[in-house]
C-alpha cells in the first residue's frame, strides 16, 4: 500500500511541474478538438439545461464533457486546476496500472509503475482538454478487475465491476461498444476455467452484460426510439469517410488528405448529397467509403492499417506535446506521404528546430521497439493465454483506429506496452547482474 502511495505522489508530482511549464491561456492552449471539449462543456452538453441541439449531440458519448462540465463548476472555469484534478485522475491510473502489473507478475509490476508515472504520452495527454485521461483510467480499472477475479476465481463481483466500468469507458468513447458482445466468450471461457457450472456460467455471464449496458442503456434506447439506430454516436461515418479512407488513399495513391477528402465527398454525392439527419448521413458516408475502398486492393488497405498501427506505437509522445506542436513544420496529416514529409523537413531551415526535436526522439523509439518486442517475446512463454487476449484488446483497437496516424492512438492499451517494456527492462537488469556476478 505504501508503494502505491509513492508512486500516486511520484506520479502526480511529474504532472504537476508539466503544468507549471505550460502557457494555460485559454484563448490560444486550447485548439482543435481541445476547445470543442471546453465549449460543450461550458455550454451543458449531456445536461438537461445544455444549449446545443440534440442533433449535435449525436456526434459523442456524454461521459467526457460531464467530467468536464463537473470539474469546471469545481474550479470556477478555471483551465489550470481543471488540469491539475485531471493530473490526480492520471496519477490514480499509474496505480492502477501498477496494480495490473502485480496481478500479472509480481516482478514487473515496479518498473511498470515506473513508466506509467513517466510516461511521455500520459503526461502529455493529462495536460490536455480531452477524453483520453478519462478513458484510460476507466478502461484501465475494467481490465484491473478482470484481473482480479483471474487471480481470485471465486469473487464474481470482480467479473461485475470489470462489465461496469467496461460500461463507463463507452460511456466515454463508443469505441468499446462492440468489445462489450466481442468479450462475452473470453469472460465465458475465464469463469468455465474457474470450475463453474455451465448455468453458473451463464448467470455470471448475463450479470456481467447488464452490468456494462447500464451505463450507456439511456443513449442506446434513446437512439433506438428517435432515430431507429443500435449506434451509440453518428461520429463513425465521418471516421471512416475523412480519416480512414485519407489514410489508405496516401498509400495506394500517394494522395494528400484534401484531395482524398474531397473525393470521398464527390462519392456521397453521387448517393444523394447529406440530408440533415445524424446517423442517416453517418451511413451514407460508410457506404461512401466502402465504395471507394472496394476499388483498392487488400494489400494497400491492410499494409496502410498495419503501418499506421506501428507509427503509433513506436513514435515519439513528445511530438503531439502543445511546445513542440508549436515549432513549424509541415502538416503530416495534410502531406499523407511519409517520405515527403520527410524530406521537407529536412529540406527547409525553419523546420530544423523540430527535426532537432524529431531525431532526439527516435532513440526513444528504437527502444520503445526493442522492449515490446523483446516483452511479448517473455509474454508469450510465461502465460500464453494473457498474452493472447493483450495482443487481441491491441488488435482490436488499432482495427477501429484504422489508417490513422497519432501516438494518442495507442492509449487504450498503452497499460500493455508499459507491462511489456516493464518485463524488458527487468530481464535486462536481471541479464546484466547476472552477467556481472557470474
Amino acid at each position: 500500500m505504501k508503494l502505491c502511495g509513492l508512486i500516486f505522489l511520484l506520479a502526480f508530482t511529474v504532472r504537476f511541474i508539466n503544468l507549471l511549464f505550460l502557457d494555460l491561456n485559454i484563448d490560444t492552449y486550447l485548439i482543435e478538438d481541445q476547445k470543442f471539449y471546453w465549449d460543450w462543456s461550458l455550454k451543458g452538453a449531456y445536461l438537461p439545461w445544455n444549449e446545443l441541439s440534440s442533433l449535435l449531440l449525436t456526434e459523442r458519448m456524454p461521459g467526457a464533457f460531464l467530467f468536464y462540465g463537473f470539474l469546471q463548476w469545481l474550479t470556477a472555469n478555471n483551465l489550470f486546476f481543471v488540469l491539475i484534478l485531471q493530473a490526480l485522475l492520471d496519477s490514480f491510473t499509474c496505480v492502477i496500472i501498477f496494480l495490473c502489473a502485480g496481478l500479472m507478475n509480481k516482478k514487473y509490476e515496479l518498473f511498470t509503475g515506473m513508466f506509467a508515472i513517466f510516461s511521455p504520452l500520459m503526461i502529455i495527454i493529462s495536460s490536455q482538454i480531452l477524453s483520453d485521461t478519462l478513458f484510460l483510467f476507466l478502461f484501465t480499472f475494467s481490465l484491473f478487475f478482470l484481473l482480479k477475479y483471474w487471480r481470485s476465481s471465486n469473487s464474481k463481483k470482480y467479473i461485475y465491476l470489470a462489465g461496469l466500468f467496461l460500461g463507463l469507458s463507452t460511456f466515454t468513447r463508443a469505441a468499446t461498444f462492440p468489445l462489450i458482445f466481442i468479450s462475452l466468450p473470453i469472460i465465458f471461457l475465464i469463469v468455465k476455467k474457474s470450475g463453474n457450472n455451465y448455468i453458473k456460467c451463464f448467470s455470471t455471464l448475463s450479470i456481467f452484460l447488464l452490468m456494462a449496458l447500464a451505463p450507456i442503456s439511456n443513449r442506446v434506447f434513446e437512439n433506438i426510439i428517435e432515430y431507429d439506430t443500435y449506434s451509440l454516436t453518428s461520429q463513425g461515418g465521418s471516421h471512416i469517410a475523412y480519416w480512414m479512407v485519407p489514410g489508405v488513399l496516401a498509400v495506394s495513391k500517394d494522395m494528400d488528405r484534401k484531395s482524398a477528402v474531397n473525393l470521398v465527398n464527390m462519392e456521397i454525392d453521387k448517393l444523394g448529397g447529406e440530408t440533415g439527419k445524424p446517423f442517416k448521413d453517418s451511413k451514407k458516408r460508410i457506404n461512401a467509403s466502402i465504395n471507394i475502398l472496394k476499388q483498392e486492393n487488400i494489400y494497400n488497405i491492410t499494409y496502410s492499417w498495419f503501418r499506421s498501427s506501428i507509427i503509433n506505437v513506436i513514435s515519439s509522445p513528445i511530438l503531439i506535446d502543445y511546445r513542440v506542436r508549436s515549432l513549424s513544420h509541415p502538416s503530416f496529416v495534410k502531406e499523407g506521404n511519409i517520405t515527403k514529409w520527410i524530406e521537407t523537413l529536412f529540406s527547409n531551415k525553419k523546420y530544423f528546430p523540430y527535426l532537432i526535436v524529431l531525431l532526439l526522439s527516435f532513440t526513444g523509439s528504437l527502444f520503445c521497439i526493442y522492449s515490446i518486442l523483446m516483452g511479448f517475446y517473455i509474454f508469450t512463454k510465461s502465460n500464453l493465454f494473457i498474452s493472447f487476449l493483450s495482443i487481441s484488446i491491441i488488435m482490436y483497437f488499432s482495427l477501429i483506429t484504422g489508417p490513422t496516424v497519432s501516438p494518442k492512438y495507442c492509449m487504450p492499451y498503452l497499460p500493455i506496452l508499459l507491462y511489456l517494456q516493464g518485463m524488458s527492462i527487468s530481464r535486462f537488469i536481471l541479464f546484466i547482474k547476472n552477467r556481472y556476478y557470474s
